[in-house]
């Protein structure tokens, strides 16, 4: 029996915590589950009531939002050193772009895939679209300023920040330019690519 079990759908928000799993090697299993369903799978949805991924079953009980399951588990496996604790003067910055990732810049990212969650009218949808990339254009500018001294947020010490960000920049279709035009977050997302754990992951999600 598994520790954890890591509810997923493919290519979904689900990938960084299933790399964070793999990075401190827990033991854990995937269920994959179909999302934008009339039946999803009855032990997913008693975690999430809102039927999104990722949701992750632990021996504490069940957990769901992204960024709470990353903080969860980079607690829980601190040898791994992939949280800022609070005792660290660099902890002001590590919670700032911790909540600047999942309530700036995720909202945007998900627009660009499912603008439909946020309009009923579909013939305004393209220009909701693009009055969010231009919103996005911005956000990742700043982003990538912040990885000027990478190539992570926090130089050379990786920490769950760099997987919630590259799992969202692995998404070509979230970038108003090409990803070579946003050098430092090029950098990152191919630094973090070169990952085991990323890689077999992407295996298994792309």
């Amino acid at each position: 029996m598994s520790d954890y079990t890591l509810y997923a759908a493919p290519n979904t928000y689900a990938m960084s915590a299933h790399a964070i799993l793999e990075e401190v090697k827990a033991d854990y299993r995937i269920e994959w589950i179909e999302i934008f369903t009339d039946k999803p799978n009855h032990d997913f949805k008693k975690i999430s009531p809102h039927c999104r991924t990722p949701a992750l079953e632990t021996p504490e009980g069940g957990i769901f939002e992204t960024g709470a399951i990353a903080m969860y588990l980079g607690e829980k496996f601190p040898n791994y050193n992939l949280i800022v604790y609070p005792e660290d003067p660099r902890r002001g910055k590590f919670l700032q772009w911790f909540y600047y990732l999942g309530s700036t810049l995720q909202p945007d990212v998900v627009i660009q895939f499912h603008p439909e969650f946020y309009i009923k009218n579909k013939d305004n949808i393209r220009d909701f679209q693009d009055a969010s990339l231009k919103r996005l254009s911005n956000v990742l500018n700043i982003l990538d300023h912040a990885l000027e001294n990478g190539p992570f947020f926090f130089g050379e010490h990786l920490t769950i920040l760099d997987f919630l960000l590259s799992m969202q920049t692995i998404w070509e279709e979230i970038l108003p330019r090409k990803t070579t035009d946003y050098k430092n977050l090029h950098r990152h997302r191919e630094i973090m690519k070169e990952r085991l754990a990323i890689q077999r992951i992407l295996k298994q999600h792309q």
